[in-house]
């Protein structure tokens, strides 16, 4: 059975407060061995002035404070500070907060921040979970801390099948059945200590999988889960989210490579990452231009819509392009009222459109019709196109497309 979890298209990093408060909040009943966690989180809307109110603590001696915002290496970064009261740490935070800055190559503002009791411990720990395919892995060393990228052979690795509960120590067999109830494909402690007994997590990265959140909706599913840090969108994705906004159905674009030539369009959010997952494997994950979703019966004219946005895209790239217009089988969605939108879009940018070949398959109501008027149309506009429906494997396309490019297979 395939972990879904695996599927990079749908993961999200989270903040480290909302991944300390799932953890705090779901913590298996019976399970022993709960981490001590105590925090204040600090977003744009909250008054400095209210927290020591409502966090008596922050008045009780030493506090470590640092930026929550979407990235890593912050202690190196310069992010994070021991702050002898709550005085100093406000100071500090007012030093950054709507502060733009660059981290890596990327440009964003400092708007959240965590502040948590400072532990005094002399051991620190490094502790992950991780998936594959058909294993979770669990990665421990007990020299955990900013450097322990570093540490090489210390590092412990242990590879659990998908349907086996392993026997661990006490906090990490809790931590662990959480990852998995909660569908994160990455939970990260660097470090976590133990100080008189009790454990603490000092540090926590964690992405949730977007694709489990129906599952989880009475945890973080309904929660919006923020984009990364400067993440800034094209003029496309904009309108395409504007679209999406206002439809009954679900319109979705992630453009990730404008010079990847292998373009998609897929009806479903599952078959989406299948076939992201299917081209990912294949061939050179930098030759997926981008992630294309459609779902819910959309109208000829909001597929039209849609469609000319990502063929304005494919116009802009000289070199010889491929589009993959995927899906299963639809249960409702009429497959003839939203290729005639397709249809409409590739005739309007026809004599753009020299380098694309196009790869179809796809089934559902009326799709004998579709699949033909799309055949038809781009044979009369000279457009290289191959359609199949349910009687071709869903990915099969994907090596059809590859080879039509030339590109290198796995």
């Amino acid at each position: 059975m395939p972990n879904w979890r695996l599927l990079n298209m749908s993961q999200k990093p989270i903040r480290e407060a909302l991944a300390k408060q799932l953890i705090a909040d779901f913590w298996p009943t019976e399970q022993a061995g709960k981490p001590e966690i105590k925090f204040a989180a600090i977003g744009p809307p909250t008054k400095l002035d209210n927290l020591e109110t409502n966090h008596p603590w922050l008045k009780q001696g030493k506090i470590v404070v640092k930026v929550d915002e979407l990235f890593g290496k912050r202690g190196k970064l310069g992010y994070v500070k021991i702050a002898e009261s709550f005085a100093e740490a406000r100071k500090w935070i007012e030093g950054f907060r709507g502060k733009e800055v660059m981290v890596g190559e990327r440009t964003g503002v400092l708007n959240h921040f965590l502040i948590e009791p400072y532990i005094e411990h002399k051991t620190e720990y490094y502790l992950a979970f991780s998936c594959e395919r058909e294993h979770d892995i669990i990665h421990f060393s007990d020299k955990g801390g900013i450097e322990v990228d570093d540490q090489g052979e210390s590092m412990q690795t242990t590879h659990v099948k998908l349907d086996e509960q392993p026997q661990l120590e006490t906090t990490i067999q809790g931590l662990f059945q959480l990852f998995r109830q909660l569908d994160l494909p990455y939970l990260e402690f660097n470090p976590i200590t133990e100080v008189d007994g009790k454990v603490y997590l000092l540090d926590t990265v964690a992405r949730v999988d977007t694709c489990a959140a129906y599952r989880q909706s009475g945890t973080w599913g309904s929660i919006e889960i923020p984009q990364g840090f400067g993440t800034t969108f094209t003029e496309e994705e904009k309108r395409i989210q504007i679209m999406d906004a206002n439809s009954g159905s679900s319109l979705k674009f992630v453009l990730l490579n404008p010079k990847g030539r292998i373009w998609t369009m897929v009806a479903g959010g599952g078959a989406s990452i299948i076939y992201a997952d299917a081209i990912t494997a294949h061939t050179d994950p930098k030759e997926l231009a981008n992630y294309g979703e459609w779902s819910g019966n959309p109208t000829t004219d909001e597929m039209e819509a849609y469609t000319s946005e990502i063929l304005s895209l494919i116009e802009q790239n000289s070199k010889e392009q491929a589009l993959i217009i995927g899906g299963g089988i639809a249960n409702f969605t009429d497959v003839k009222r939203t290729f005639a939108g397709i249809i409409k879009s590739i005739k309007k940018h026809k004599d753009n459109l020299n380098n694309l070949k196009i790869f179809v398959r796809r089934a559902g109501p009326r799709d004998k019709e579709g699949l033909k008027a799309l055949q038809e149309a781009c044979d009369e506009m000279n457009i290289p196109c191959v359609t199949h429906g349910a009687e071709l494997p869903m990915t099969d396309v994907v090596k059809m497309t590859i080879d039509s490019l030339s590109l290198n297979r796995k």
